[in-house]
């Protein structure tokens, strides 16, 4: 199975004050950094979401080699980066994640890319039934013709796509099994989340 990463980042971190959440520094370096460098131990490609040419080009400074993709549509949360980004992919499968998940486990990553065999996706399902569709392998194609159908349709929230595709439900309980804290779906959405985030903490989320 081909697999490539989408990193959403086009996102404007407004509980962080509007800071460029992508490049906000952890330790000395942009926080998506931290997530390019552990999707990097599971996929062949990564692409980067943006929202905008500007913000493109000031990533690309920083990290030229990997490939973007901007928004074409405005105000729609994350499905505007979702089709841009998985309209370039040259792969079948595609997981994709936010730009401020720097705890991912990458064995998390390719036990969802072997849970999306014969899916349209594999996503991280909680007991009470909840979702989590930004730490999840999709099949390009299922989710580019399902998400253009939203978007034309002024359907704005992942779940919509989502319901209309051959899913794999993946128990957060086999996740678990991986990473015991469930670390792996953490955001850093906040300032307090952000302090809790040092050095040792990312070494021990290593798988």
């Amino acid at each position: 199975m081909s697999r490539s990463a989408l990193i959403l980042a086009g996102g404007r971190g407004s509980r962080l004050g509007f800071r460029e959440k992508a490049l906000i520094e952890v330790k000395g370096k942009p926080l998506i950094a931290f997530v390019i460098e552990r999707l990097e131990r599971s996929v062949d490609e990564i692409i980067i979401s943006v929202r905008d040419e500007a913000q493109r080009k000031h990533l690309r400074t920083i990290f030229p080699n990997l490939r973007y993709a901007c928004d074409k549509y405005e105000n729609t949360g994350p499905l505007a980066g979702i089709l841009s980004g998985l309209s370039i992919c040259k792969d079948a499968y595609c997981f994709i994640a936010a730009c401020d998940m720097p705890f991912i486990n990458e064995n998390a990553v390719n036990f969802l890319f072997d849970k999306c065999r014969d899916h349209d996706a594999a996503i991280p399902q909680h007991a009470d039934s909840t979702l989590e569709p930004l730490h999840a392998v999709y099949n390009c194609n299922s989710m580019i013709k399902e998400t253009k159908r939203s978007l034309e349709n002024n359907e704005t929230t992942i779940l919509v796509p989502i319901s209309r595709m051959n899913v794999n439900y993946v128990p957060v309980e086999d996740i678990r099994k991986i990473d015991p804290d469930l670390i792996t779906f953490m955001n850093i959405n906040t300032c307090k989340d952000l302090e809790m985030i040092d050095k040792n903490d990312l070494e021990k989320a290593d798988p």
